[in-house]
């Protein structure tokens, strides 16, 4: 044992001069070496000789201009505009190393000093330097310090561009010296001086010239016994050591070069042979000389990522060149890959990640969002706050216990509480209030004391003595986060089960985990439309119940019944009538002419293909004129000119006219919304003042949803268009008649491309019935749906669960923080589980972002805030970070827009007047920061002119009040849970938070919320592609290259214009009729350096790359002053994270960061 110790004892210093000795010694025998070639004249080859090593033959070709080379001009990244310039102060780049070192300084993170060193390995490293012109004594020092302690050839580069002044630096790794540079213009050259044409060597100054001269005595003993050192310590490797000698010896005698240019000429003749073979027709001959070529190119391949490889020989015109980012090619060719290295494992296991797919994660933070408030509770919110003065709804009392199947004994201690989770419970004296369930609940709490209480996302009323909780699906998880068996809950009632959201699947799984483990749990689950039979089945046969609801009949019309009815006529010209292959007939006819002669004509008829006998015999008791219909007629698009037939006929129908009422049409969207708007508005039959038109949609304005809320005039019939919003969460309480298109749109998340899209599709039976029942409220009502009967036979049951079309981060982050185990077997028991890759996808993100450990499923000091926090784990990230850098208060604002939606609303009819106005409040070329300057100026009109300033603002600029009070307590709530997590820091901006309205953001200010939204955000990034216009006036569509393809910026963006080179963050990609990127921002190139993926530093091109696609260019020692602050940044956030109440007011690193981020608009 000891003897094998000694053999691995470290060299130290004295190896690495003595390594320097050898390295000179090696350099300068090759130099002479070279000059005796050069002497010596030429012996002629044999012929066999020669034909095996002629040269390859260059195919002649038109001359052309070309750009110097990699060492003239400073790499070809110069060149491109669209790769961005990274400049910093040199004042702040002094301090900035000086911050970097001190805290190498402080935490010793030189590393153990390595005992696997050879002579080879110390040779090659000062080769690899010398190189690049650095002096030999820095050489020495950065060796010393650097490959001593398990470092390779970039750690030492890394460490003389820190520890060196400019002027030491050679060319191209300072930018002081490159500012000096003159430009050099393209050089004329032909292709084969091109091809033929050795890379330049690196100019040598006067001074360098002077000390290769002068040799001291004492410097030539010191190589001799350098040398002699080396040979010695050559002698002590193992015999492991030797086998790698050997086989680095032999790799040396092997010249990859002279091979590449003998398979060259050889390729060449066996295609020579190839196309032999094809003139014979030789097949046999043919297929065995393109086996042979595919042979050579492989081993082509093979010889071109060789690290002596000369990229000069490489044949350009060789169809098996790999395509290769102009910008992203490694220029290693004068380099040993064996430096770069630490161990034969790590190479491996980079070679395994770069073979994975680049998971580029895409979520939903609209309103369609599952983490968020959707439409409808939106719609719900505004209900609460805003109750409308028509009469409840009334319903008829069922007696409705001789509908009970069984009995279930109830034991209620005193303490226990029963909480109901989200439904409305009444006594036999109260009648049910659907109107919203917050208001609902309200009035309830309010008839019921201080026993009743309920608990919602921003307000809580419950005490000690509340006995009957009434609270949303998030409140009850997050009850289960701190109190995993509901200890003090005694019963649970989850109403609205068919909903089948990702949130009540979870809680579904928990509750069934917790029943298993106490008997006493009593589970009552509820729904009007729901398979009883599988939820039965899920908890183990549990009893069903079922009781007759439906207060009044509902009449349901097909779409074969209202044609017959309303006698309508689908004309062959029309947009809605099918195109099917039409048959023709060839025909002959006879025409007289005028002297009596006949002349034929060949003519040829179409032949109808489509017949009623194609129909169901069922609809041989219609017309034919309705049968014609129902063939011809689409049925993936919505009949509009039947819907406005269909209401025109309601008021002159006997059986309808006389009957009031509103009449709801449900269709899949804001789309389909505006366009029946805009022909209810032109068409003369709806001019009288008989009707009064709504429109019902988030994103429109507050006064349209009042309206839909309030009842008409007497002898006024309203109409209201709505989504699947109107099916269970709100009801209008005069709806008489319903017009149901069948049609939806789901948010639906494709694994393969991950990415998210709404989808129009048709509804489930489930939601047709809740949509017929909404007729049925105050009276006898009338459903008259746009499709056939013989479809409706054929819809889906049931929607598909939302756990199955969503992705699911925050699902398994609630799931590692509740100690449920992995999320791949927890996720395996629910009702219907997800496909395991997506759930795989999910935990890399997680990872990905730091908030999952590595190898097991638990989750990160970082992870644990994160599921501490109401909101998706990207924007939760985005808020940590704004506190850490003091600007916690912007970002909760900007967070709050992202968990609920845009103040932003766009009239019917008035689209460009508010595209103008949210144009006017745009801001720094970014979504975010617009709607965060809409915010300041609500708040200051607010401040300043009170309520009716505040309402003059909001429609001046087209804002939606209530969702800027909402976004006002949502922004509160999420400073509080942050701050109560310990994460709270004096401001980076001037002024107090509460004087932040009457200000505007500063250039500076700009620059920390956009690095603070990448933190969060990335990797939703993409390349701006530039498109320059002919026309001045012509507006372009903003293309952006994202990791997964193109994508266009969507029209509603204030960056839908935008023409310049960049990188636009962007919130949500969806696809529509194309791939649009929503909610964006213009980002610098500091925000993606300081808090974006990996970032690689390539010393030789002078640029930068970011997760292996992202590039910048900058000098050597800025790229490295970037990739040492990554570390820095991840050193205090990891302290920070552990221990949150740790003040970071007076951190060195924070400071220089922010200091950093806020300088780069002024470089």
């Amino acid at each position: 044992m000891g003897g094998k110790n000694k053999k691995h004892k470290a060299p130290g210093a004295a190896a690495v001069r003595a390594a320097v000795s050898a390295s000179r010694a090696k350099s300068a025998e090759a130099g002479a070496a070279v000059e005796a070639q050069n002497k010596k004249p030429v012996a002629r080859q044999p012929p066999a000789a020669a034909a095996s090593n002629r040269e390859p033959r260059v195919k002649q070709g038109p001359k052309i201009y070309s750009f110097n080379s990699a060492n003239d001009s400073g790499g070809p990244a110069n060149m491109d505009k669209s790769i961005l310039k990274v400049v910093i102060n040199n004042k702040l780049e002094q301090k900035i190393i000086g911050v970097i070192n001190e805290h190498k300084k402080q935490n010793n993170d030189k590393g153990v000093i390595s005992g696997r060193l050879t002579a080879k390995k110390l040779q090659d490293l000062y080769m690899a330097l010398q190189a690049f012109s650095f002096k030999t004594k820095d050489i020495e020092d950065a060796m010393t310090n650097t490959l001593l302690h398990g470092g390779d050839l970039h750690s030492a580069l890394d460490w003389l561009c820190l520890n060196l002044s400019d002027d030491a630096l050679p060319e191209g790794f300072s930018q002081e010296f490159e500012e000096q540079q003159p430009k050099n213009r393209p050089k004329f050259q032909s292709p084969q001086i091109q091809a033929t044409m050795s890379p330049p060597l690196q100019p040598k100054t006067k001074k360098q010239q002077e000390d290769r001269k002068i040799k001291p005595k004492e410097e030539k003993e010191l190589e001799v016994n350098m040398k002699e050192w080396i040979l010695r310590y050559a002698e002590q490797q193992n015999e492991e050591e030797k086998s790698e000698t050997s086989k680095s010896l032999e790799e040396e005698k092997f010249d990859p070069n002279e091979r590449y240019l003998q398979l060259a000429a050889k390729l060449l003749d066996i295609k020579e042979q190839a196309a032999t073979f094809k003139l014979e027709k030789n097949r046999q001959g043919q297929k065995e000389a393109q086996e042979k070529i595919r042979k050579f190119q492989r081993e082509m391949e093979t010889l071109e990522d060789h690290p002596v490889f000369n990229p000069a020989i490489k044949i350009s015109n060789q169809q098996n060149e790999r395509k290769k980012p102009s910008v992203a090619v490694e220029g290693e060719s004068a380099l040993n890959f064996n430096l770069f290295e630490k161990s034969t494992a790590a190479t491996e296991e980079e070679k395994e990640k770069k073979k994975e797919p680049h998971d580029v994660r895409n979520f939903d933070y609209t309103a369609r969002s599952w983490t968020g408030k959707s439409p409808k509770q939106f719609l719900i919110d505004w209900v609460r706050k805003n109750l409308p003065k028509s009469p409840n709804p009334s319903f008829e009392k069922v007696p409705v216990g001789r509908y009970w199947k069984c009995r279930v004994r109830v034991v209620k201690s005193e303490d226990d509480v029963l909480a109901v989770c989200p439904t409305i419970l009444t006594e036999d004296g109260m009648q049910a209030q659907h109107l919203g369930a917050t208001l609902a609940l309200y009035r309830l709490v309010k008839g019921q004391n201080s026993l009743c209480g309920y608990q919602i996302r921003m307000e809580s009323r419950a005490s000690e003595s509340t006995r009957l909780l009434y609270c949303t699906t998030g409140v009850l998880l997050r009850k289960l986060q701190e109190d995993g068996l509901l200890t003090n809950v005694s019963h649970v009632i989850v109403d609205e089960v068919h909903e089948r959201s990702v949130q009540s699947d979870f809680l579904l799984i928990i509750l069934k985990e917790i029943l298993q483990k106490r008997s006493d749990l009593h589970l009552i689950l509820m729904s009007a439309t729901v398979d009883s039979e599988k939820f039965s089945t899920y908890f183990t046969h549990c009893p069903i119940l079922r009781i007759s609801g439906r207060s009044y009949p509902v009449e349901v019309f097909h779409l074969e019944d209202i044609i017959e009815e309303t006698g309508f006529v689908l004309e062959k010209d029309s947009e809605y009538c099918q195109k099917f292959l039409e048959e023709e007939e060839e025909i002959t006819i006879n025409v007289t002419s005028k002297a009596g002669g006949i002349k034929k004509y060949q003519e040829y008829i179409p032949v109808q293909t489509g017949t009623s006998a194609d129909l169901n015999p069922f609809y041989q008791k219609y017309s034919n004129r309705t049968q014609h219909a129902i063939l011809y007629m689409n049925p993936h698009k919505i009949n509009l000119d039947l819907i406005l037939e269909l209401l025109t006929y309601l008021d002159r129908s006997p059986q309808f006219k006389n009957v009031e009422g509103a009449v709801l049409i449900f269709l899949p969207g804001l789309a389909h919304i505006q366009q029946l708007y805009d022909l209810l508005s032109t068409d003369r039959r709806f001019f009288s003042e008989r009707y009064k038109v709504i429109a019902l949609h988030s994103i429109l304005s507050t006064q349209d949803q009042a309206a839909a809320f309030t009842l008409p005039p007497q002898g006024v019939r309203k109409i209201v268009l709505a989504t699947n919003i109107a099916e269970t969460g709100i009801t209008i309480p005069d709806v008489v008649f319903v017009i149901d298109t069948g049609r939806t749109k789901e948010n639906k998340y494709h694994e393969s491309s991950q990415m998210s899209s709404l989808v129009e599709t048709f509804v489930s039976k489930a939601s047709a019935l809740q949509r017929q029942g909404r007729a049925g409220r105050v009276r006898d009502g009338f459903c008259f749906r746009m499709y056939t009967r013989e479809r409706f036979e054929g819809f889906m049951d049931y929607s598909v669960p939302e756990i199955l079309r969503v992705p699911l981060e925050e699902l398994c982050l609630h799931i590692m923080k509740c100690n449920l185990g992995s999320p791949e077997d927890f996720l395996s028991k629910a009702l219907d589980p997800p496909q395991l890759q997506v759930i795989s996808n999910a935990m890399h993100l997680l990872r990905k972002i730091g908030a999952c450990e590595l190898n097991e499923p638990k989750l990160t000091p970082l992870g644990q805030h994160l599921a501490a926090l109401p909101v998706n784990v990207k924007i939760g990230k985005m808020l940590i970070f704004g506190a850490i850098f003091g600007c916690l208060d912007p970002v909760a604002t900007l967070a709050a827009v992202m968990t609920e939606k845009s103040p932003f609303t766009t009239p019917i009819g008035r689209k460009d007047e508010a595209d103008l106005a949210k144009s006017a409040l745009a801001m720094a070329d970014s979504d975010h920061l617009t709607i965060y300057n809409a915010y300041l100026g609500w708040k200051k009109a607010q401040q300043e002119g009170g309520y009716r300033s505040e309402i003059a603002y909001c429609r001046r600029n087209f804002l939606n009040r209530t969702s800027l009070l909402t976004l006002e307590d949502v922004k509160q709530e999420l400073i509080k849970l942050v701050k109560a997590a310990g994460f709270s820091s004096p401001t980076s901006f001037n002024g107090s938070e509460g004087n932040r309205a009457s200000q505007t953001l500063s250039f500076q200010e700009i620059a920390l919320l956009k690095a603070v939204l990448t933190a969060g955000l990335y990797d939703n990034v993409g390349k701006i592609i530039y498109t320059k216009s002919v026309d001045v006036t012509e507006k372009l569509a903003c293309i952006v290259e994202t990791a997964q393809g193109k994508a266009q910026v969507h029209p509603s963006s204030v960056n839908r214009d935008l023409q310049t080179y960049g990188w636009l963050l962007y919130q949500e990609k969806i696809r529509y009729a194309r791939v649009y990127l929503r909610e964006t921002t213009l980002i610098t190139p500091f925000s993606v350096l300081l808090f974006g993926g990996d970032i690689e530093v390539q010393h030789r091109e002078r640029l930068l790359s970011v997760d292996g696609w992202i590039y910048f260019q900058a000098p050597v020692k800025i790229a490295v002053i970037f990739k040492q602050l990554r570390v820095l940044i991840d050193s205090v956030l990891r302290k920070k994270l552990e221990n949150p109440k740790m003040s970071l007011e007076n951190d060195k690193i924070l400071q220089i960061i922010t200091e950093l981020i806020k300088t780069e608009n002024t470089n």
